[in-house]
């Protein structure tokens, strides 16, 4: 008796979808995926107001996947940057593409979207309930057929509009933010008519010529469907399961400690954010703590990529140790000490300048590795940088209210 056939491998992308329209009529698709099975990138998707589709990617192996998957008449192979800060998203594709986005509250579809568990809103199988909706009110699928013989969910899990845009497309200013009108082509769905991003998992049904561990290998050109391929060819560099001589075990510890430390500070900057709510301090915190998360799911990102298992007893850990020191009185044993908030920062100083520390050590391993991206690594560096100088700003003032009774009482 023969064995039946392997089903499908299932390839999972975690990240972000912005869709936006412009003036001049060409429609913009980013994707930003900090957790992929190519380790985190992101791309950009144009269609022009004459229906010419280009794909913007930045290795030729990202390129040549998305492109097996959606319907592209170009594909040009160019560094994609994403930065950002607050409500603020810069994307840059070489000198091809400048984009800014100015993301606003979260509308009530992304309140609808944020009440299902994550777990729930990611399974394929969710997406049943969540197409016929998704038709009605927002006049896009979640799931459906896609290139290669594959198939495609969309597991959305939050929703904010984006209520401004401006976008230079190879020197040319596409005007204005407008609908995504008509519906982008790229594949069996669109991106929402009301220019939004959309925190997704998308899942990929890969047909099982995957490579080891789930690697897609190069798909088929379908016929009519031949972009031409403009960029250079990768040089000639190790294979994804190459650790360029990395002691990877000890690779494993070091990453893992650090996941502890970014575990204890999303907790502290969270904590310290919302304990001081409705003040300067709290106001400035607040993007820095959104984007402390967001380090803390790249590197986990980074981790999963590399093959490097999380040690659940070390996060953990951090997570009790933050805890507990919240329970030091600091010279008060009722109201909260001013000298509270002197050492969270302090504390917070720390764990920013070692994720720093980390990003600088995995960015150097980037020359070896090609599992690791260097341009996502120098994103990170710039943004830890910015994060000091916030955090030590607020550390200096803290230290003149909570040690010079003068400033306390004039604060």
């Amino acid at each position: 008796m023969n064995a039946p056939a392997p089903g499908p491998a299932r390839l999972h992308f975690d990240g972000w979808i912005a869709g936006i329209g412009t003036a001049s009529g060409t429609r913009v698709v980013l994707g930003h995926w900090p957790c992929s099975p190519f380790g985190p990138f992101s791309d950009v998707m144009l269609e022009r107001e004459d229906g010419h589709r280009l794909l913007l990617a930045p290795t030729r192996r990202t390129a040549e996947f998305i492109a097996g998957t959606y319907a592209f008449d170009e594909v040009r192979i160019v560094p994609v940057r994403v930065h950002v800060t607050g409500d603020r998203w810069t994307v840059t594709a070489g000198s091809l593409l400048d984009l800014r986005l100015t993301v606003g509250r979260r509308s009530l579809p992304g309140l609808a979207l944020r009440a299902v568990p994550g777990a729930l809103a990611a399974r394929p199988g969710w997406t049943r309930v969540t197409d016929p909706p998704a038709r009605v009110l927002l006049g896009v699928r979640t799931r459906g057929s896609a290139g290669g013989g594959r198939r495609e969910w969309y597991g959305a899990r939050d929703l904010h509009r984006i209520t401004a845009a401006s976008a230079v497309h190879e020197g040319r200013d596409l005007g204005p933010l407008a609908p995504v009108e008509p519906a982008v082509r790229f594949g069996f769905g669109s991106a929402p008519r009301t220019p939004s991003l959309v925190r997704v998992t998308t899942t990929v049904g890969a047909p099982r010529s995957a490579g080891r561990r789930g690697r897609p290998r190069r798909t088929p050109r379908q016929p009519g469907r031949r972009p031409v391929m403009n960029g250079p060819a990768q040089p000639g560099t190790p294979g994804p399961e190459s650790t360029g001589g990395t002691d990877m075990k000890l690779l494993g510890v070091y990453l893992n400690d650090h996941l502890a430390g970014a575990t204890a500070g999303a907790q502290r900057i969270g904590h310290l954010a919302r304990t001081m709510r409705g003040s300067a301090l709290g106001r400035a915190l607040g993007p820095v703590a959104a984007e402390i998360d967001e380090d803390r799911a790249t590197l986990l990102a980074i981790m999963r990529n590399l093959g490097v298992p999380v040690r659940h007893y070390k996060v953990w850990a951090g997570w009790a140790a933050e805890k507990a020191a919240r329970l030091k009185g600091n010279g008060r044993l009722v109201r909260r000490s001013p000298l509270s908030t002197l050492l969270e920062l302090e504390a917070l100083r720390l764990g920013v300048e070692g994720k720093a520390a980390v990003w600088s050590t995995l960015r150097r391993l980037a020359s070896t590795d090609e599992r690791l991206d260097a341009a996502l690594l120098d994103t990170l560096l710039d943004r830890a940088a910015r994060q000091q100088d916030t955090v030590e700003e607020w550390r200096g003032r803290a230290a003149e209210a909570a040690l010079r009774p003068t400033a306390r009482a004039a604060a």
